[in-house]
């Protein structure tokens, strides 16, 4: 009888080492997951939670090996004197208006147009009055047809983002991306921008709401994001070799513990 209570002790104490063992491995700060976990729970309750967030947008600049989608169109008679629209189109990537190494486009009728270093308003206005010339009325649509981002790293589509608009800041890219995986680590977040001759790093953090306060929250075209993997992430799967070692040496301890307790 003592000896059927003393292996039912036994086995309770391995249940509870294995439990140890696992949770070790899997147990994970919750905090750490959630984005602008500084927002207290309080202020869901039926309120609204204002916070300055600092941050102005600025335009994106055209730059040189930008491919430009421009748009003219006016209105002109036919022999019937009715209305017609005629255009001037290009919204393909592949067909836009390439920005030469001088700053320039060429466009049908109008010739080299120098745009880089102006952002698409500008640009619309400056070849809206050089349309002036051969075009009635016209109206001039430009917009940056490469505006896009490359994603890296630890989310669950990675790689080449295209944006629909260039108003767009790093959380519509990350959304973009398929969002964080569930590994990631949220609050070390690294922009890569090159202006010029220079690069920037700039690191976000999205568990707090002052990623909103940030000059950088407004992502330019070419801009490199980077989402770093959790520590446990990066340790289980660095190889095999070590995760089978941190399995097996969990075993061991389990096992010898079991002999222990026979003896």
């Amino acid at each position: 009888m003592h000896q059927c209570l003393r292996k039912k002790h036994n086995i309770l104490l391995l249940f509870f080492a294995f439990l140890l063992y696992s949770s070790l491995h899997s147990c994970v700060a919750p905090k750490h997951y959630v984005y602008f976990n500084n927002v207290k729970d309080d202020t869901l309750h039926p309120g609204v939670i204002v916070k300055d967030s600092g941050t102005v947008f600025e335009e994106p600049v055209i730059l040189i090996n930008d491919v430009l989608s421009i748009s003219i169109q006016t209105l002109a008679q036919n022999e019937g004197n009715e209305l017609i629209s005629k255009s001037n189109v290009s919204s393909d990537l592949m067909s836009g208006f390439h920005v030469d190494k001088n700053g320039y486009v060429e466009l049908s009728l109008i010739g080299f147009v120098k745009v880089v270093g102006l952002t698409t308003s500008e640009a619309r206005e400056l070849i809206k009055q050089k349309a002036k010339e051969y075009y009635k009325d016209p109206l001039v649509n430009v917009r940056i047809a490469n505006f896009d981002v490359m994603v890296l790293g630890d989310v669950n589509n990675p790689g080449l983002v295209k944006l629909p608009t260039e108003k767009a800041s790093i959380i519509d890219v990350i959304a973009l991306a398929g969002d964080l995986a569930g590994t990631a680590k949220r609050n070390n977040i690294l922009l890569v921008r090159r202006e010029g001759d220079k690069t920037k790093f700039v690191r976000f953090d999205l568990t707090s709401t002052d990623i909103f306060k940030s000059p950088y929250f407004y992502v330019k075209q070419r801009d490199y994001i980077y989402v770093e993997q959790s520590n446990f992430k990066r340790q289980s799967s660095n190889n095999i070799v070590t995760r089978y070692l941190g399995v097996a040496s969990g075993l061991i301890g389990i096992i010898s513990l079991f002999l222990l307790l026979t003896r």
